[in-house]
């Protein structure tokens, strides 16, 4: 079973063969970033790595040299006059765990890199053996020796890539993926879900479900999802059904199509849950729950908490991150939701502020100033200690080196602390303007809510007529 990818470089070529080739870098989960961040010669250099590739027995290449690979890069730009842009493409092809040895897999890779790019572009194959499955790694120029035209990986480009490796994969009987999920998620949705932390589409998907049980057809379905203040977009402006019907979350910017939510969020799967349904139920059921119990306190009552900790502890309290009483899902509007996926960073700032009891813009002013001040008093002292144990390891003291490693390793300790608690007031200083205006917006909506309640009954009550239960009967 292998699995593919492919995305562009940008930088200097030389940067980015290194890259591939360096020992010190990450493997292919972390490549996307990283190689960002480096260009061409880095990420040769880490594709061929010795350590990587078992001495380098398992490295092509593809109309080029490896020991001059990104100098022939780069003359192939200037020869067409293109040295420019997206310097070249980094792709990957990994195999499944105890499913092929590595001289196979090389082999595999080589051959997909011959059919699809090496009759026009210059191309290195190296197949890393350092990790628990093997897998191959691809620099490729962007710019074709053959006639200067640039590479361009297209979708259907990638497709292709991917039916390559797969038939390649079957003449090798190597299990192949047969049926592709047809949804992506992006990484760091993945991530969220895995850890059990709320994103935008599972907010999204909860709301629908909600929605789904509070309905026995299509139109109760749009009714529930318009009380909740979704805008459901099914039919274009020349009044023809939408290939990709959509829906927009209440305070959301933009909408979000039903077929990239997930398996069983299609319209017409929702259809289909829908008609399964009986009978109605709430889709916001309040919960019963008793008053707290009061309890007389001896000796001075506690002071009220005010201030940023006071404003921190409300937004976690309307975001139930801190649940003072059971309540409905309804409270948590869309508008806050987009925080509840940045559930660590506010938890980390609000124990921060309870933490050291920080109250006012000034004092966390001073806090961060001290912190600051405290990072540069530390690196002092661990730069005088490197000083140190390059001595002391020139003398051969290796007792001694070894005390000054640990003393700076806990400087580094520190350093990092107080460096995190600077991140920290820095966030709070930036976010506190947002925390305000999104609480003042939640405000004005509760507001409304009950306005539009209020009239409702006194308008039931005047015209005595009867009401109706939450799930739709008389």
């Amino acid at each position: 079973m292998a699995v593919t990818a492919i995305w562009p470089i940008k930088g200097r070529v030389d940067k980015v063969i290194d890259y591939v080739r360096n020992p010190e870098k990450t493997t292919e989960a972390g490549l996307p970033e990283l190689a960002s961040l480096h260009a061409v010669d880095d990420v040769v250099e880490y594709a061929a790595d010795e350590m990587k590739t078992e001495r380098r027995s398992y490295v092509s290449c593809l109309n080029c040299r490896e020991d001059t690979a990104a100098a022939q890069f780069m003359e192939t730009k200037r020869l067409w006059g293109k040295p420019g842009g997206r310097v070249c493409y980094h792709g990957y092809q990994s195999f499944k765990a105890d499913e092929i040895t590595a001289a196979t897999a090389h082999e595999i890779g080589v051959r997909l890199a011959e059919e699809l790019w090496g009759g026009r572009f210059e191309v290195v194959v190296a197949t890393h053996c350092n990790t628990g499955h093997y897998h191959n790694h691809f620099v490729i120029n962007s710019v074709s020796w053959a006639d200067g035209k640039k590479f361009y990986n297209s979708p259907a480009d990638y497709a292709r890539m991917r039916e390559v490796s797969d038939r390649l994969c079957r003449e090798y009987a190597i299990s192949v993926i047969e049926n592709p999920s047809r949804q992506t998620k992006n990484y760091a949705e993945w991530q969220a879900e895995r850890d059990g932390k709320p994103t935008h589409r599972g907010a999204i998907r909860a709301d629908i479900d909600r929605a789904i049980r509070a309905s026995t057809t299509e139109r109760d379905f749009l009714r529930v999802l318009g009380e909740m203040g979704y805008q459901v977009k099914t039919h274009g402006k020349d009044g023809k059904p939408l290939k990709y019907p959509a829906l927009k979350p209440p305070d959301a910017k933009g909408y979000f199509r039903f077929h990239k939510l997930g398996e069983g969020y299609t319209l017409e799967e929702i259809r289909g849950r829908i008609l399964r349904n009986i009978h109605k139920q709430a889709p916001f059921p309040e919960t019963v729950h008793c008053l707290p119990r009061r309890y007389r306190t001896r000796g001075k009552p506690r002071p009220k908490v005010t201030g940023l900790r006071a404003l921190y502890f409300r937004y976690c309290y309307e975001l139930h991150i801190i649940v003072k009483q059971p309540a409905s899902v309804k409270r948590v509007s869309f508008l806050l939701r987009e925080d509840i996926a940045r559930l660590d960073r506010l938890d980390a700032e609000t124990r921060f502020l309870g933490k050291h009891h920080i109250s006012t813009m000034e004092e966390l002013t001073a806090h961060r100033e001290q912190s600051s001040a405290e990072v540069e008093t530390l690196t002092s002292q661990r730069q005088e200690l490197r000083k140190e144990l390059r001595r002391r390891s020139r003398q051969g003291d290796t007792m001694a080196a070894g005390e000054v490693k640990q003393r700076i390793s806990a400087l580094s300790g520190r350093i990092r602390a107080a460096r995190k608690e600077v991140v920290l007031c820095d966030g709070i200083a930036q976010r506190s303007g947002q925390v305000r205006e999104n609480l003042g917006r939640l405000v004005k909506q509760k507001e409304l809510e009950r306005k539009e309640q209020s009239n409702d009954e006194l308008f039931r009550r005047r015209g005595r007529a009867s009401r109706e239960d939450v799930a739709g009967n008389r």
